[in-house]
């Protein structure tokens, strides 16, 4: 359900928090499928059919890769970011070795498979991960069948956007793997 709310009327944003207070509180269910993002609670979408290929395509080419490099892949897992007011769950992100009990945090890449949250992926979270610092963040868009690589994140926004096509292979920065963008569709 979409809601509108009038831009004179003051709100309160959730912090992140809230919600995990709201969870120790039995209020959400670890198993609801919401991330906090500006200070509110957004529904994500089930994952189709080619949304489950492309994610397990993609953790077969870099969880070994994240493993050998002493890197662990978290997956539709939250991520710990320098925001009191977003804690986005990616659906992949290569991150150093978390400490026990934590959320992943520092990630080097972070993978967004859109179906159909092309414009929320693309829009505000892209610059809730350039705020938050993300080295490099793909877009990979099942339905125009591209990846769309962000990179050199400055003032809340990538300095470097660049669009790859099915028939292109994608290198990482922060880890040695490339994947073809034609394998996660």
């Amino acid at each position: 359900m979409a809601m509108h709310i009038d831009a004179a009327i003051p709100v309160h944003p959730l912090t992140v928090s809230n919600v995990a207070r709201m969870v120790e509180a039995g209020i959400l269910t670890e198993d609801e499928r919401i991330e906090l993002l500006d200070g509110v609670l957004v529904e994500m979408s089930p994952p189709g059919p080619a949304h489950s290929h492309a994610l397990r395509e993609l953790m077969a080419i870099v969880l070994p890769v994240a493993w050998a490099e002493g890197l662990r892949a978290i997956v539709q897992d939250p991520l710990a970011l320098p925001s009191s007011i977003s804690q986005p769950q990616p659906d992949l992100a290569v991150v150093p070795a978390p400490a026990r009990g934590g959320y992943a945090s520092d990630p080097l890449l972070v993978v967004e498979i859109a179906q159909s949250s092309r414009g929320i992926d693309l829009g505000r979270k892209a610059a809730i991960y350039a705020e938050g610092g993300v080295p490099e963040y793909w877009v990979l868009d099942i339905e125009r069948r591209e990846l769309v690589v962000h990179r050199d994140p400055v003032d809340g926004g990538y300095t470097s956007v660049r669009t790859a096509h099915e028939d292109e292979t994608v290198s990482a920065l922060g880890l040695d793997c490339a994947v073809s963008v034609s394998a996660l569709l």
